[in-house]
């Protein structure tokens, strides 16, 4: 009975004010009173004092059952799986007709991958990448991991996930702008056409990289504010908090790179591709574990504030 207090108690200072701690407060109450009652019962039973024999076996009875109130209340408190159907109802038979030409397939947007992902696949080891070719090397092997993190669950039901997975690939296409200028006229077009087509394009892939590490924040936000759990929304607050700042350092970088296109220094492209490699490094690990606090989050919380938030793991 003392290990079950002390449990209960631990779990009441970690919880903010709701209806599941109000329940927990009540059934220790009820706990710690059948407890003195047992105590009572025991000493006159051991005394020889008592005057009804059933009376030691209720006490204990109630003790019993106080804690697997305190036991159910916790385990009830985790989000429930959807109840299974009671029964498959058979198909109904019907006359075969002619079938319809099967429709087209809808057009994919540009972000889907055209091969699937491999997440057992090993990460592409940046030491292995020649030396002009490093710092892409090394945004290439963060975009990896952080799809790896996202490959483990199901995408239908969950926004940040699908969002996660998409500034993965966005920072695999901002890689291409690490190799500097002089690589990119190697490429066969013409200096202000190559200069102003991969600027522009840069300068776009950066925006929507930040429209996304905000849906990533607002749905982190969401899960934060349904979970009662401290600790966790502690560590989910941590994992976020770097990611607007990041952002916004990814903002300044790219537009600095794309500024000073026009006069050609190598001294300041290298480390201009420097620092946006140290900002993708960084944003993609903070997405990778606020996707990791988020689901955490998801376990305890009280509602579920979307349908889009399901976090379900791939078998």
């Amino acid at each position: 009975t003392n290990r079950v207090l002390e449990v209960t108690d631990a779990e009441l200072e970690n919880l903010d004010n709701c209806q599941y701690r109000v329940k927990l407060v009540d059934h220790r109450a009820n706990l710690q009173k059948a407890i003195q009652h047992a105590g009572q019962a025991t000493n006159e039973h051991i005394r020889g004092e008592t005057k009804d024999p059933a009376t030691f076996n209720t006490s204990i009875t109630e003790v019993h059952m106080n804690i697997n109130r305190i036991k159910t209340e916790m385990v009830g408190f985790y989000l429930p799986l959807p109840p299974l159907p009671e029964s498959i109802p058979p198909p109904i038979e019907e006359e075969e007709e002619e079938k319809p030409p099967a429709r087209p397939p809808v057009p994919v947007d540009s972000d889907e991958e055209e091969e699937p992902f491999d997440a057992s696949a090993p990460a592409p080891d940046p030491v292995e990448a020649p030396i002009e070719d490093f710092h892409s090397a090394l945004i290439r092997h963060a975009a990896f991991k952080l799809r790896q993190e996202t490959a483990k669950y199901i995408e239908n039901d969950n926004d940040m996930i699908t969002a996660a997975r998409k500034i993965a690939q966005k920072f695999q296409q901002m890689a291409k702008y690490t190799k500097g200028r002089r690589e990119m006229l190697e490429l066969g077009a013409t200096e202000e056409k190559s200069e102003f087509s991969s600027m522009t394009d840069m300068i776009k892939t950066c925006k929507e990289i930040i429209a996304l590490t905000k849906n990533i924040q607002k749905h982190a936000g969401m899960i934060s504010k349904n979970c009662p759990d401290k600790r966790l929304v502690m560590s989910l607050s941590n994992s976020m908090e770097p990611i607007g700042m990041l952002s916004q350092q990814l903002n300044i970088i790219a537009s600095v790179k794309a500024s000073a296109s026009g006069k050609y220094n190598e001294a300041a492209e290298v480390e201009a591709d420097e620092m946006l490699t140290i900002n993708a490094q960084n944003l993609m690990k903070s997405v990778r574990d606020t996707v990791r606090a988020s689901e955490s989050c998801s376990v305890k919380m009280l509602s579920n504030p979307a349908t889009n938030l399901q976090f379900k793991r791939k078998r």
